[in-house]
């Protein structure tokens, strides 16, 4: 939690201005929280992005192990991605509880396939997440759990990072790549045989899929992914 002399402080070395319309003083002005909309969204294939199911296509599913992905908006929506940065870069606080009111909008729109999920999130190597100070994914999938009612659970640890994948001009991971990243958590008690994984933002897929294989090599008979953002 930001104290209020260390917030003056961050403030004034780095004043925030409104993600919408630029306004000095604040991350998300009230009128831009309020018109506030993603045009955007639309159900496809996050791996070939064809269009009509947010399933993973017949064609791609061959070579892939999720089998769907449900997302809250569109990560070319500039408002959408820059919150996520400034939280998930930059440790903004009030950039999560920006991001947490966009997604209980979409509450509806977004809802899981299938209510007889547990949920779990793609983890942070302990490395980044200790730089970071939270996981942002574990984040989600509690919002998941308060949400929907749909128990969350640790069950992967990643024993290997890789290069950030939301960031301007990294290179990104190809399906595949990151196979082996994860594994099962020692101290997860049982691997239930649905699975909702969650994330901030799904890009390549190379990271989410490896941990869907993981979990499938595990038993588990499906793996939906949950992220606030994709494309």
């Amino acid at each position: 939690m930001e104290g209020g002399f260390s917030k003056l402080v961050v403030d004034a070395i780095f004043p925030r201005f409104c993600v919408g319309c630029k306004t000095e003083g604040i991350l998300f002005c009230e009128r831009c929280e309020y018109f506030y909309q993603d045009i955007n969204v639309k159900t496809f294939c996050v791996f070939c992005f064809r269009f009509g199911s947010d399933k993973t296509c017949v064609h791609c599913n061959e070579h892939t192990f999720l089998d769907g992905v449900s997302s809250v908006g569109d990560y070319k929506n500039s408002i959408l991605r820059n919150l996520i940065i400034n939280w998930k870069y930059y440790g903004d606080k009030s950039a999560e509880q920006f991001l947490k009111k966009i997604f209980i909008k979409s509450i509806n729109r977004v809802c899981p396939p299938v209510l007889s999920f547990y949920s779990t999130h793609v983890p942070l190597h302990y490395g980044r997440k200790r730089e970071r100070g939270f996981d942002q994914a574990q984040v989600v999938s509690s919002w998941i759990e308060q949400l929907y009612g749909i128990p969350a659970l640790d069950l992967l640890v990643r024993h290997s990072t890789n290069k950030q994948q939301g960031g301007s001009g990294i290179k990104r991971s190809r399906l595949g790549e990151l196979d082996g990243i994860f594994r099962i958590d020692e101290n997860a008690e049982f691997i239930p045989e649905n699975i909702l994984i969650c994330d901030d933002v799904f890009t390549t897929g190379a990271t989410m899929d490896a941990a869907a294989r993981c979990l499938k090599d595990s038993g588990v008979k499906t793996v939906w992914g949950f992220v606030l953002a994709s494309g």
